[in-house]
């Protein structure tokens, strides 16, 4: 496509108009004019389709009559999380999306909203605008949060990404002996929760990594080993979890080598045992007390 043919449409599909300003502030960062861009009046005269909004049940049908006037060939780009999965809105009564439900998408950028300087770049790639050195602030800032990454041999499962992530972009589920982290990138928003709430630093929003994608669906999945419950056999427990547990008991409490088998012990038993077998985890517990007491001068 070359540059003097780009003309896009912008569609609100029921959003929050976060992502209009960063479309605004991305004008700012490259004016549109010298990137070969012009925003058309109506859906007849463009050939890109820029949408922002999760889109619910009005604006569906709206949505997909504007689709059908786009110019051939018409390119649709989702814009930010609600475009992308509905973001917040996911649930919603009103709901009718996301954007790929009603008309094909060919490109997602993603974001709560997205960087100014992730739009750039994206929509430079995918409509192969002249973005070079010369542009003003065409490459993200040094703050720039990419998307997720896991580094395997460090990720011990213990789930405090998914239960602290605000977007529910990280799933967890045990199948086959292993436990699987699993993150959503159509759903991940880039704040870096997950990142300085990981304990063993395993999770970086790497900044060469891009924020946009032409498939929506769930990264490869991060797996960790999982072993058996000692009182039951249920495969269920990370080792490296309690591995990390116990070096952290090792830097600041004192104990004897069968006090600390019977911490260990207790907290490889499973969920099911810590009920059943309540009087085995009472006695972990005396034991660690006794390991956190103080010696007597």
């Amino acid at each position: 496509m070359s540059t003097d043919q780009v003309r896009v449409y912008r569609f609100d599909a029921s959003g929050c108009n976060g992502c209009d300003v960063s479309i605004v502030e991305m004008t700012v960062l490259a004016p549109l004019d010298r990137l070969g861009i012009q925003v058309a009046d109506s859906p007849e005269e463009a050939s890109v389709l820029l949408i922002t909004g999760g889109t619910n049940r009005k604006s569906a049908r709206a949505l997909a009559d504007v689709h059908g006037r786009i110019r051939e060939p018409r390119r649709v780009v989702a814009i930010g999380s609600c475009a992308t999965t509905m973001g917040v809105f996911k649930g919603g009564y009103p709901m009718a999306g996301p954007v790929d439900g009603i008309v094909p998408v060919d490109l997602y950028i993603g974001g709560c909203p997205p960087r100014p300087q992730a739009l750039l770049r994206a929509l430079a790639e995918a409509l192969r605008l002249p973005l070079d050195s010369t542009t003003p602030l065409a490459l993200a800032a040094a703050a720039y949060r990419g998307a997720p990454q896991v580094d395997a041999g460090k990720c011990m499962g213990c789930g405090a990404c998914a239960h602290v992530c605000p977007a529910d972009a990280i799933e967890i589920r045990d199948e086959g002996g292993q436990r699987l982290v699993c993150f959503k990138r159509g759903d991940c928003i880039f704040c870096a929760t997950c990142q300085d709430a990981c304990p063993s630093q395993a999770i970086q929003l790497a900044p060469a990594d891009q924020g946009w994608f032409t498939d929506r669906r769930t990264t490869a999945p991060t797996a960790v080993a999982l072993a058996a419950c000692p009182a039951c056999g249920t495969v269920c427990v990370s080792p490296r979890q309690i591995d990390w547990v116990m070096r952290k008991l090792d830097e600041t409490l004192d104990g004897n080598g069968a006090a600390r088998a019977g911490v260990q012990r207790g907290l490889a038993l499973c969920p099911a045992c810590r009920r059943s077998r309540i009087t085995e985890v009472t006695a972990a517990k005396r034991l660690l007390a006794a390991m956190a007491k103080v010696p007597a001068a």
